[in-house]
């Protein structure tokens, strides 16, 4: 009988740390979306007083550890200063894997960066920093979707894999 006790008790355990698990899911995208912004005005503001190269805008932008997706753009700074030969698309298309894999940020954040970073260069300063605002305000309004996501659908996760776990356990009694 108490190993019974003992195994639902594990079982509930269980399913409240899976509900945990997807909530931190939904709240670190949000937090990553917020980060995200912020390089893209740190971008915007390397950009417009024209001083620096794409190369070195990213290599500001790799040094800030704090930021998911640091690695990303240090990976993309390292690949245009040592590959002269391969173009930016070459180069995005290769590390794209790393917002996918090692970030929360979903493909149509992966998309709006990626698209973003393939004009960069190609225009004037003005027209780069209006296509940095249309993609900051772009996430801004998924910010607020992912806000409302935390607030229902984690919230949901959290509590339905618990009540889960307690259902299971108690139809094991």
């Amino acid at each position: 009988m108490q190993i019974k006790i003992m195994i639902i008790g594990v079982l509930v355990a269980c399913s409240y740390l899976i509900g945990e698990y997807i909530y931190k899911a939904y709240i670190n995208r949000h937090k990553q979306l917020n980060d995200l912004i912020r390089i893209l005005e740190i971008i915007r503001m390397d950009l417009s007083f024209g001083m620096y190269t794409l190369e070195e805008i990213f290599k500001r932008v790799g040094d800030k550890k704090e930021y998911c997706t640091s690695k990303f753009f240090k990976k993309i700074e390292c690949e245009l200063h040592n590959n002269q030969a391969k173009i930016l698309d070459e180069i995005l298309n290769d590390n794209m894997y790393l917002l996918t894999k090692e970030t929360y940020l979903q493909n149509k954040e992966v998309d709006e960066i990626k698209k973003l970073i393939l004009t960069l260069g190609k225009s004037d300063i003005e027209s780069q920093t209006r296509m940095i605002d249309l993609s900051i305000e772009n996430l801004k309004k998924l910010t607020s979707e992912t806000k409302e996501d935390i607030d229902k659908k984690g919230m949901v996760y959290r509590k339905l894999s618990t009540v889960i776990g307690l259902v299971i356990g108690i139809i094991l009694i």
